[in-house]
């Protein structure tokens, strides 16, 4: 059974880690439940505390709070009213730069904190707080949570007075009640999420942040290839990054679903094995020792060192090139997210990493 694409191929996350968590717990029918959540959920799931096994330094990032006066910034961007066209062909014309804005997709949630526009709400506050990547954002900034992704609470949405709501197709059978709130904006995130860019530039033509995007996309560009010569020692070696789902298999995350290390023009260019899939999905432990990276990333979920602790007497295991170097390094799962925040964070804590 394979992991479908998530949702937000840049944002794997929360339900892909709770997922895994479960595994070994549920019946067919509930995994097939579980496979639409992750569906409507995932992220990406950066890879965050990039410390090899034990280690929790972090890199440093650059915190937004609401008091930021970069809202009113002046030029073309400024100019509202604007109209912008929507994934479902809806024309939403938005009278005046948006202050509160809602959102109903919580992988959309870190873009924002990105542009100088942290939102008022979100689902899945309290599951986002848990991420390294995002703690300093939310410890900065206030959210309402709208509670489940799959079950917005539309009362809370309503109390909080939002001049915007924005979401992704997958909020389309909610599209009315929102609409009653507030102007509605749908993104289609799935060819969005191919490219970390795409997101930032999208949102920023909705709310106004043109110079704010720009701004973030330069700083992180170059951060990459800069990133990308410290790693010159490691061209000739390979890397995987994974969850373990359990004794017998394994969450791979495919190359095109994360570009920004994967790729060698956008991204920090880290050499996959040859045979390594493009799209996130589910491999075996044999399939991990055919494919035998030089190093591993492993999504660090609850419960994940006694499922490391028991895979050490797997001698298919214990004979991986990375597992025989000691290249196995533990990830915060929301290391696997691939937004614009959660890249920074994610290429810098690789760095940090392998530069030790």
């Amino acid at each position: 059974m394979s992991i479908p694409t998530f949702f937000f191929t840049w944002y794997s996350t929360v339900v892909m880690s709770n997922f895994i968590i479960n595994a070994r717990n549920v019946t067919a029918n509930k995994r097939r439940r579980h496979m639409k959540i992750i569906v409507v959920i995932l992220l990406s799931l950066v890879i965050v505390t990039g410390g090899l096994v034990g280690c929790s330094n972090q890199p440093k990032i650059n915190i937004v709070s609401k008091s930021s006066d970069s809202s009113e910034m002046p030029g073309k961007e400024a100019a509202f009213p604007r109209t912008y066209i929507d994934s479902k062909g809806n024309k939403i014309i938005i009278e005046k730069q948006p202050q509160r804005i809602a959102m109903v997709a919580f992988p959309l949630v870190e873009t924002m904190f990105a542009l100088n526009a942290p939102p008022v709400a979100a689902p899945q506050v309290t599951v986002m707080s848990q991420w390294d990547s995002l703690k300093p954002y939310l410890a900065a900034n206030s959210l309402i949570d709208l509670g489940s992704q799959t079950s917005i609470n539309l009362e809370k949405l309503l109390d909080v007075e939002p001049e915007l709501i924005i979401g992704t197709r997958y909020n389309e059978e909610i599209y009315d009640e929102l609409s009653k709130i507030a102007p509605v904006v749908l993104l289609d995130t799935q060819p969005l999420s191919l490219d970390w860019r795409s997101v930032p530039r999208e949102i920023a033509k909705v709310i106004g942040k043109e110079q704010d995007a720009e701004a973030r996309i330069a700083q992180l560009e170059s951060l990459i290839v800069q990133s990308r010569d410290k790693l010159l020692p490691y061209q000739k070696e390979t890397f995987a990054f994974l969850a373990l789902a359990d004794k017998g298999s394994f969450g791979i995350f495919g190359k095109q679903n994360y570009p920004a290390y994967f790729d060698d023009q956008s991204g920090l260019g880290l050499h996959a094995p040859n045979g390594y899939p493009e799209r996130t999905g589910r491999i075996s432990l044999e399939r991990l020792a055919e494919l035998n990276p030089d190093h591993i990333f492993l999504m660090k979920v609850p419960g994940i060192e006694k499922k490391l602790e028991d895979l050490k007497g797997n001698s298919i295991w214990s004979a991986l090139q990375a597992v025989k170097g000691g290249h196995v390094y533990f990830v915060d799962r929301s290391g696997f997210t691939v937004g614009i925040v959660a890249t920074e964070y994610g290429v810098k804590s690789v760095v940090k990493t392998l530069t030790k």
